[in-house]
């Protein structure tokens, strides 16, 4: 079974789109985030409610503990390994990276009419970090040897920010969510998987190399990028609330075995696909298996309720069980009583009692409601125990789904 893990947000600390944070909130009961405790950026919003909105251990939205024994040892190792690259490279490494090497271009007076997301999505070649995300050892260590520096006022995300090479930033920020990750047993997610996704995985001690070596690994197909194409890009979250999402913390198991099935699912294709038009088709497949299984599993199900029963009968009890044994005689062999409840096999029939029928005609209605109900208990359980009935607690709360690409 998967772990019930969070999810970590990388690389930022403010979060774009709230559509993104909610289907995200479906797929893991938090997220959190790399915020510092000094001078953090504040958020939109329509993102304040879910910092604030309590789900199964604490706030929706959370922020990540930067300041671990664990978090600090991964920024020292990662110095080491920075001396140790750049070293082996007589400094040519080095000399790419620094602040005189970086490129520069006109920053007229349109930069300053941009947004925080234009600046960070438009080609401009630099990465900025909060510098209260480091500790102060790394932050010492990048100024030094010129590899951070301060941002021009016009494309600057803030007073507290460095600037840095892009690959180097990347490879900076990649080592402390996944430090953090390890810390907390998260796991790594990102708003943005054509700009920061490739490192997503990676394992520590190869992040450094990925980066500044532009050796990136992409086109994985497990459980979790499984779990993510189904979020991202066949719900609608429209409907959705921070409040209705926490009310999902009572489905822990079935999002578990939802997960697990999601796993076995990805588990039939193969475990690396590099072609993204083929990835596409192949993960558009596996979403449209996964939704037919889900309508024909909810297809059987209503389909014997409206026959057994009838329509609009299926929230109120004694009208299910009325049916049953209307449907299984004739009426003078039924007769309606207000004196007690009936029991049969241990089921409580409301206000409606057996005739004090005789011979064959009680033993056929006594055989065709344990019948009746045996079958009606069987279909509920199918429900109760499938793995997609997680898919239908989503519908119920307000998600919609977009079941053919």
């Amino acid at each position: 079974m998967p772990t019930d893990s969070d999810a970590l947000n990388y690389p930022y600390i403010r979060i774009r789109n709230a559509d993104w944070l909610k289907r995200t909130l479906l797929i893991f009961p938090h997220v959190a985030r790399m915020t510092p405790t000094i001078n953090a950026p504040a958020d939109d919003p329509e993102i304040t409610e879910f910092c604030y909105t309590e789900g199964r251990r604490g706030p929706l939205l959370r922020p990540v503990d930067l300041w671990t024994g664990h978090v600090r040892r991964a920024q020292q190792e990662l110095i080491r390994d920075l001396d140790t690259f750049f070293n082996s490279s007589h400094d040519r490494l080095l000399r790419r990276f620094q602040k005189h090497n970086a490129e520069t271009r006109d920053r007229g007076q349109t930069a300053n009419n941009r947004t925080v997301w234009e600046r960070r999505l438009s080609d401009h070649p630099s990465f900025q970090i909060h510098r209260y995300k480091l500790f102060e050892g790394l932050v010492e260590y990048l100024r030094r040897r010129d590899l951070a520096w301060e941002p021009s006022a016009s494309f600057s995300d803030g007073p507290e920010y460095l600037e840095m090479n892009p690959r180097l930033g990347e490879a900076i920020m990649a080592t402390l969510a996944t430090a953090c990750a390890e810390s907390e047993g998260l796991q790594v997610v990102t708003e943005f998987p054509e700009l920061h996704g490739q490192l997503i995985g990676t394992p520590r001690d190869s992040i450094l190399k990925a980066c500044l070596s532009d050796s990136r690994s992409a086109g994985r197909t497990s459980g979790q990028v499984v779990a993510e194409f189904l979020v991202y890009r066949r719900c609608n979250v429209d409907a959705l609330t921070a409040d209705r999402i926490a009310a999902l913390k009572s489905e822990r198991d079935a999002l578990a075995e939802f997960r697990t099935k999601i796993e076995n699912l990805a588990s039939t294709l193969p475990p690396t696909i590099q072609n993204k038009k083929v990835l596409e088709v192949r993960l558009n497949d596996l979403m449209n298996d996964i939704f037919h299984q889900w309508q024909s599993e909810q297809a059987n199900l209503s389909s014997y309720a409206r026959r057994l029963f009838g329509e609009g009968v299926l929230t109120e009890p004694e009208k299910l069980v009325q049916k049953i044994v209307e449907n299984a005689v004739r009426p003078e062999n039924l007769v309606a009583s207000a004196a007690g409840a009936a029991v049969v096999g241990g089921a409580h029939l409301g206000s409606l009692t057996l005739a004090p029928a005789t011979g064959a005609a009680a033993g056929f209605v006594v055989a065709v409601v344990f019948r009746a109900l045996r079958t009606w208990g069987e279909t509920m359980r199918t429900a109760r125990e499938s793995p997609f009935r997680y898919l239908t607690t989503l519908q119920n709360e307000g998600v919609t789904f977009s079941l053919t690409r």
